[in-house]
């Protein structure tokens, strides 16, 4: 795993600046190169061939094309036979050059054959282009401004930024998203210009018009529907996710395991027991602001049933205004998900000692691990119950429940499926906009904008699905790229770790995808399939236990070690309508549960502090 950066400017642009503030990607090696206009650069993180012939960037035997590359692809070793096949030779064992020599033989026709997690940019000094591409599943992050003659591309904001030829201009569309996601959305980030590269999506730049065109190269939505059985089905995902975890412990640096004590993390390390050629390392956390859901006593339970050296990290929050004022540095733009935080001080932990770590992200939306399924696979039986608790909703006090359960009924009865999908996962109510926390100037930029546009585009392409299969393809599309992967990317890469997810898998996910919506939910019981797939192999007391979720008490800390933090760098603001302070009173007291949205403002205003330059 590593960080990667570059540009195409007539401009004078420092690429060791680029590549120097994305140094905790790639600790390892640091090196760029610049050829006439375009300049690249690279931090490495070794994990395959960790000799300094597999450094980056890399030319290709010929001399035509030059990667800079940030990710794993499982299948090389099968792509790397199939090319010697073809008269390829190769100079090193990484992956990267597969894909280099790939590419030179194949051309884009190579993209369709990597299975893992990747983002890299080619330039073909032949033809004159560079080539932009990022994973299907948007696992690994890339971001690109295009202006004039100008191109600067790198795996995190703060590269582009380093360019020097980037206004930090806010775009009202992330901020509006953001309110309501936690995350901004699709192509949308906080800064005007400065975009994401789709999931799936490679950019071709034409080096001498200086024009680009942007093409999906694999989708995950135009699937066909498996004509499997429910009956065959847990065979062929247990089949699949069998040969993905043993796929992913390809590495020349020791592969560990997150284990939580739940489903996917058991299956994930029942599978690695078998297959990974030595003794295997599990590691789990307790923090002490878990408020008493604790994953310790399975995860030794389990640890002790497949022989894993099991390690237990006993992590405190400790000054957690100085512990977010750091994460948020890594994430470049307000990130209003406080996972990140138990996520990120885990992985502090384990800086300098491990480097690749597997762990279950996928497995809930593709598999339908959340309460929302059902509600909507039973969505004409929740439709008059909703309607009912919607017109008493004023009469309930308000809380954090109130607002999980209102806002998902509220969802459920609109008539537009686009908004049923949107609303399920906004974190506000819909009587309650964000937006009139905001003074006139800011509500009246904010309200132009429509926060659910990206739910409206997807609904188009899934539009044809029944309702609770558009919203697990929904989520394979929205919520895991800009919501989940990007909190995993930043939390665990601020600390040089790479963090592989065999749920998503080519194989394994397009054919979850394919099962249809009826084989996910059965009656109230999550991951039907996945529950019947791994009969026999996780244990019992997992397979059938409660599901816990981590907790981070984000709302009591703002009334406790956070409340004069939180009202001085949210009073100091100028751009909240009085009623922020009223919020931030009933909060403190205790008389409402305002923690969702105070928290993403608090967020919100950091950022903007720790940006003076911004315009607004």
């Amino acid at each position: 795993m590593c960080g990667i950066c570059g540009a195409v400017s007539d401009r004078d642009i420092d690429i060791w600046k680029m590549t120097q503030s994305i140094l905790h990607r790639g600790p390892d090696a640091q090196e760029v190169c610049q050829n006439e206009s375009v300049a690249l650069g690279h931090t490495r993180l070794s994990i395959i061939d960790l000799s300094t012939r597999a450094n980056q960037p890399m030319t290709s035997r010929s001399g035509r094309f030059i990667i800079v590359y940030n990710g794993e692809v499982y299948n090389f070793r099968e792509l790397r036979a199939e090319l010697k096949k073809a008269g390829c030779q190769f100079r090193t064992r990484s992956d990267t050059e597969v894909i280099l020599e790939g590419f030179e033989h194949r051309g884009l026709g190579l993209l369709e054959s990597l299975n893992g997690m990747f983002a890299f940019a080619i330039h073909d000094r032949k033809d004159g282009k560079i080539y932009l591409v990022r994973d299907r599943f948007g696992i690994k992050p890339l971001y690109y401004y295009q202006s004039g003659s100008d191109l600067v591309f790198g795996s995190e904001i703060k590269a582009l930024l380093a360019s020097g030829i980037i206004g930090k201009r806010l775009d009202y569309q992330g901020l509006h998203e953001y309110l309501h996601f936690s995350t901004t959305l699709g192509e949308t980030t906080f800064y005007q210009g400065i975009k994401k590269l789709l999931p799936g999506h490679v950019m071709t730049y034409d080096l001498e018009s200086r024009q680009s065109s942007i093409e999906c190269y694999k989708s995950n939505y135009d699937i066909e529907e498996s004509g499997d059985s429910l009956e065959q089905a847990p065979g062929r995902i247990r089949e699949l996710f069998e040969k993905s975890v043993k796929s992913q412990l390809v590495s020349d640096v020791p592969v560990g395991i997150f284990l939580s004590g739940g489903i996917d993390s058991t299956a994930i390390t029942a599978f690695a027991a078998r297959y990974y050629g030595g003794t295997l390392k599990t590691f789990s956390s307790g923090f002490d602001f878990d408020k008493g859901v604790n994953e310790l006593p399975n995860a030794r339970f389990i640890a002790a049933t497949f022989g894993t050296d099991h390690h237990e990290l006993h992590i405190k929050g400790g000054d957690m205004p100085n512990v977010l004022e750091e994460l948020n540095s890594y994430f470049d733009q307000p990130f209003g998900d406080a996972a990140n935080i138990p996520l990120f001080l885990m992985s502090r932990e384990l800086e300098g000692q491990h480097k690749v770590i597997l762990q279950g992200d996928g497995g809930d939306e593709l598999f339908a691990g959340y309460g929302r399924y059902f509600r909507v696979r039973n969505e004409k039986a929740f439709r008059a119950l909703s309607k009912i608790l919607v017109a008493l909703a004023p009469l309930v006090p308000k809380s954090n429940k109130r607002y999980r359960s209102l806002r998902s009924m509220y969802a459920v009865v609109q008539k537009d499926p686009a908004l049923i999908t949107a609303l399920i996962m906004s974190q506000e109510m819909w009587n309650e906009p964000p937006t009139r926390l905001f003074k006139d100037n800011w509500r009246e930029r904010l309200e132009q904008v429509d926060p659910f546009a990206r739910y409206k585009t997807l609904h188009r392409l899934f539009g044809e699905k029944d309702l609770l299969q558009e919203l697990l393809f929904t989520d394979t599309n929205a919520i895991l790229p800009d919501l989940y992967f990007e909190k995993v990317d930043r939390a665990t890469m601020a600390a040089s770790i790479e963090v592989r997810v065999p749920f998503l898998d080519n194989e394994l996910a397009a054919y979850a995808m394919s099962l249809p919506s009826h084989y996910k939910v059965r009656g109230k019981e999550k991951k039907y399939l996945l529950k019947k797939a791994f009969a026999g192999v996780v244990p019992d007391r997992i397979l059938f236990g409660p599901k816990r979720g981590f907790s981070v008490p984000f709302q009591h800390w703002l009334r406790s070690s956070m409340k004069e933090y939180m009202i001085d760098t949210i009073s100091a603001s100028n751009s909240y309508s009085p009623q922020i302070k009223t919020l931030m009173d009933e909060h403190i007291a205790g008389n409402g549960d305002n923690g969702l949205i105070l928290w993403k403002l608090l967020n919100l205003s950091m950022w903007v502090r720790a940006n003076p330059d911004l315009e607004l």
